[in-house]
């Protein structure tokens, strides 16, 4: 293995697409998250074990000495959820309003949930990792900050809930 082959991508190289948006340029994706989420005892279904027995029935018998800590479990296979935070896109402000359109049709019933693929590029330009955001829904958009003594970009951001994100396997999807 070569340097450049162990040395870490830049987050600087990424394409954003989704079927109902053109080709846009996005300065920033954030919200590429996914948690493990386990589930109490109580919504298992599991009938917790009254405090002083063995978990037999039979009475506990308290020893002397410091109380230890019990250890947290992992989740059983059966209680493994995920979840992820909704998704931003930003970008600076132009004469496109795709954004704002898709989050129109959106509000206004006239779109169905879109897949939406993010792309880590290479330095050639190449994809090198994937993933995808199902079902994606537009919930937020948010317009430019203006400050008139201020020399920074207008930017628009538009907020996704999604139903998962998966890695992209197949990285084809991510050609242009």
């Amino acid at each position: 293995m070569t340097a450049a082959e162990s040395d870490p991508y830049g987050a600087h190289r990424f394409r954003v697409r989704c079927d109902v948006l053109p080709k846009l340029g996005f300065s920033e994706v954030r919200g590429l998250s996914v948690a493990v989420e386990s589930a109490n005892d109580d919504e298992s279904g599991s009938e917790p074990r009254p405090p002083d027995t063995d978990g037999r029935g039979r009475r506990a018998r308290k020893r002397p000495g410091p109380r230890r800590r019990p250890r947290p479990r992992p989740p059983s296979p059966p209680r493994r959820e995920t979840s992820s935070p909704p998704l931003e896109l930003r970008r600076g402000v132009t004469d496109d309003r795709s954004l704002w359109a898709w989050f129109r049709a959106w509000a206004d019933g006239e779109t169905t949930p879109q897949d939406v693929r993010i792309c880590l590029l290479d330095a050639t330009g190449e994809p090198v990792w994937g993933w995808v955001c199902r079902a994606a829904t537009p919930v937020r958009w948010t317009g430019p900050h203006l400050v008139a003594d201020a020399a920074a970009v207008a930017t628009e951001s538009l907020e996704l809930t999604h139903e998962g994100i998966h890695a992209v396997t197949d990285l084809d999807e991510c050609a242009d």
